[in-house]
């Protein structure tokens, strides 16, 4: 019974390890398109966006620099607020809202019903990061799709380049919004033109 009783107070303490704590980590966010309203009534009627395949490197919520010897590095002490796909479909369905050519909007998780989708694959969201200049690099392989037999109406590439001041995170961040936000123009032109032909 002692022996037992001695032992207690060492199960206890061996118990009671201190973990070093984490260091703090910040969250960010893209910051949202500068779009503008368009005037007149809207161009088409419904659009579901998908969130996009990408690379496993790109599916978690890091923020990611590629060198010119092509690795793969990423920022220390900051997250995305979301895993990058989710980002990036999420600012997408927003930049569409702001737009205002398409009257209804969702994103495909919700399960809602629309003739048209936009999906495709994210091939890049990073810094490319040993160039004399690093700048903020987006590629996004846009496919229309006809939900009504998932027949593909139209593809095509885009992507936009934007300088950095700095390779500080929110000099980082802030570039990405600027590409995003070049992207986005072009690729919400084209889906309007693409999605009314088969709208």
């Amino acid at each position: 019974m002692t022996r037992l009783l001695l032992l207690t107070p060492m199960l206890l303490l061996g118990s009671c390890t201190i973990l070093p704590e984490q260091a703090p980590v910040d969250l960010y966010q893209l910051p949202p398109s500068t779009l503008e309203e368009s005037l007149g009534e809207p161009q088409l009627q419904g659009l579901r966006i998908a969130r996009p395949l990408t690379s496993e490197a790109l599916s978690a919520n890091r923020l990611l620099i590629m060198s010119d010897s092509n690795q793969l590095q990423a920022f220390p002490g900051m997250r995305l607020a979301a895993p990058t796909p989710l980002l990036w479909r999420d600012w997408l369905l927003d930049a569409f809202w702001r737009d205002g050519r398409v009257r209804a909007l969702s994103a495909s998780s919700e399960g809602l019903q629309s003739q048209l989708e936009l999906g495709g694959m994210l091939r890049a969201f990073q810094i490319l990061g040993d160039q004399a200049r690093p700048e903020a690099f987006i590629q996004y392989d846009a496919t229309l799709i006809n939900t009504v037999g998932r027949i593909p109406v139209a593809t095509r590439r885009f992507e936009a380049r934007q300088p950095l001041g700095s390779m500080a995170v929110a000099d980082a961040v802030d570039a990405l919004g600027r590409a995003a936000d070049q992207l986005v123009r072009e690729l919400i032109d084209w889906t309007i033109e693409q999605g009314q032909v088969n709208d």
